[in-house]
């Protein structure tokens, strides 16, 4: 079922209560974020679902920015296994929460932070890499 962000925004604002402080609410993110990472590394060094091989990305001026997207890689090899990818859905879910928290505590608006972000992707296209 789709959601917007006004609604989780609403939803999440009507939830918190013991982390209503705004510096709860940052380091509630900030450890959340620390949590979202772990998951992902654990799911290479203690299931083996995937793997992470980092090299240097290579970029060439004499190709073309489609030519350098197909030889850019993530680094990633495998799947996430079932039990991975639902922790990882999990952590991303508290991350997303501990974001709309700090929206309502800045009185902010998710929903127009990712239109005007989402905006000002397309306006720039590839000019967004530099």
């Amino acid at each position: 079922m789709p959601c917007n962000c006004s609604e989780f925004q609403n939803i999440t604002s009507d939830l918190q209560l013991l982390n209503k402080s705004v510096l709860d609410i940052v380091t509630k993110l900030d450890v959340q974020t620390s949590v979202l990472n772990r998951a992902v590394f654990k799911s290479a060094t203690h299931c083996g679902c995937i793997e992470i091989h980092a090299t240097k990305q290579l970029f060439s001026h004499n190709k073309t920015l489609e030519e350098n997207q197909t030889d850019v890689d993530n680094h990633v090899e495998g799947e996430l296994c079932p039990k991975c990818k639902e922790k990882i859905e999990e952590e991303m879910g508290e991350l997303l929460f501990y974001l709309a928290s700090m929206c309502s505590a800045l009185n902010l608006d998710l929903d127009e932070i990712m239109s005007s972000k989402l905006d000002h992707l397309k306006t720039l296209g590839i000019y967004n890499l530099l």
